[in-house]
């Protein structure tokens, strides 16, 4: 289980201005249109003040949908 899911999926539907309902485990690039290169840097900005870390370019190219951004903050021990 994917702890504080809904954390991240705040963030997401804020970043993208999206309801929160639209926002799911399976939301990703592919699945949110508004989702291209500059708002995927935004959206790293936002995780990166919400849960208080930073990440490093490798970690920000593969975080590309809801599950793997949570991984992603987990590995940092930060709660995700």
């Amino acid at each position: 289980m994917i702890e504080n899911l809904d954390r991240v999926r705040e963030v997401i539907a804020t970043a993208f201005e999206l309801p929160i309902e639209k926002v799911d485990r399976e939301s990703s690039s592919q699945t949110i249109e508004q989702w291209d290169s500059v708002a995927h840097i935004n959206l790293v900005m936002a995780l990166e003040e919400k849960f208080g870390t930073t990440f490093t370019m490798e970690e920000i190219a593969e975080m590309h949908d809801v599950v793997t951004i949570c991984k992603v903050i987990e590995r940092k021990n930060s709660p995700c």
